[in-house]
């Protein structure tokens, strides 16, 4: 189970949750890209195998910020307090920051994902933590709210104030699962299939197509660290996913990729590079002359 980390793919990293600052918007602008935004969020499809509890809590929050802020949007005043603009830009940086949160769980290794759950629900954690203060701050006597709307958002504040769920238990115990199988196989323990199976299919990882990609993801995922032993953790769960690959499901044929070699007959040659002459006129006997005799030549 040998793998080095030689010869992955690379690929450019996204940008940090940090880097994002706030739009040069006019107030009005800043409150349709805050709907918009959070409208997005809350489309975004949900987290079906790991951190279902964080992901579905902090979506149900920006569902309910979409529809306070197409209620603000519909108050014919253009300019708001410098309180309010300030809150304003700050709820834009946070939900742009759960948004790319959402959407790297979402593509990212379930298996590096998995490894990668408490912290992740901490960061949950932590950005509804900011919401909730942004909330608390927020000038609602100042911008005239009547009353719906501020009923509304004194509930978004009830639910922000919330305890939080803790680590939800299914995905821990998975996780000291996949972690006690590594630490074994560095002491030559042969993993226990039917373990094996249970946890590749606790995450998603069904077939030999599923773990290729998991496989993929996981190279990729290399390419994005920088930290030597988050690289060699990573390349250890590379190699439990081809073990368990080859295990669970057999060999499986390589992938034929687009950069495969075209055959003759894919090949698209210029006219005047092509036989005048088709096959199925070759199938009867030709002439061939030898001296006067004209005998036939079957090709």
């Amino acid at each position: 189970m040998a793998v080095t980390e030689e010869g992955f793919p690379a690929r450019k990293r996204r940008p940090s949750a940090g880097a994002f600052v706030s739009p040069s918007f006019s107030d009005k602008k800043l409150l349709q890209s805050l709907f918009l935004l959070s409208q997005e969020i809350s489309s975004l499809p949900p987290l079906r195998i790991l951190l279902k509890k964080s992901s579905s809590s902090i979506t149900r929050k920006s569902t309910l910020l979409s529809i306070f802020f197409e209620e603000l949007l519909r108050n014919p005043v253009n300019i708001f307090p410098p309180s309010a603009a300030l809150c304003f830009e700050e709820l834009y940086i946070v939900l742009q920051r759960i948004k790319i949160l959402l959407e790297d769980c979402s593509s990212c290794s379930n298996m590096w994902l998995l490894m990668q759950t408490p912290s992740i629900s901490n960061s949950f954690h932590q950005l509804t933590g900011e919401l909730s203060t942004l909330l608390d701050i927020f000038p609602g006597k100042e911008m005239n709210l009547n009353e719906d709307v501020e009923e509304l958002l004194n509930l978004i504040k009830k639910q922000c104030l919330e305890k939080a769920s803790d680590l939800d238990s299914k995905d821990e115990n998975l996780r000291v699962q996949v972690l006690k199988m590594l630490d074994d196989i560095k002491r030559e323990i042969v993993p226990d299939s039917s373990k094996l199976s249970e946890i590749f299919d606790r995450l998603n990882l069904h077939d030999s197509t599923s773990c290729s990609t998991e496989i993929e993801n996981l190279e990729d995922e290399v390419q994005n660290q920088s930290d030597d032993k988050t690289k060699s953790d990573i390349v250890a769960l590379i190699g439990l996913v081809r073990y368990a690959k080859c295990v669970l499901y057999g060999a499986s044929t390589p992938r034929t990729t687009s950069r495969r070699r075209k055959s003759a007959a894919d090949v698209n040659f210029p006219a005047d590079f092509r036989c005048p002459i088709s096959l199925d006129l070759m199938r009867g006997p030709c002439g061939g002359v030898h001296g006067t005799d004209v005998r036939p030549v079957f090709y």
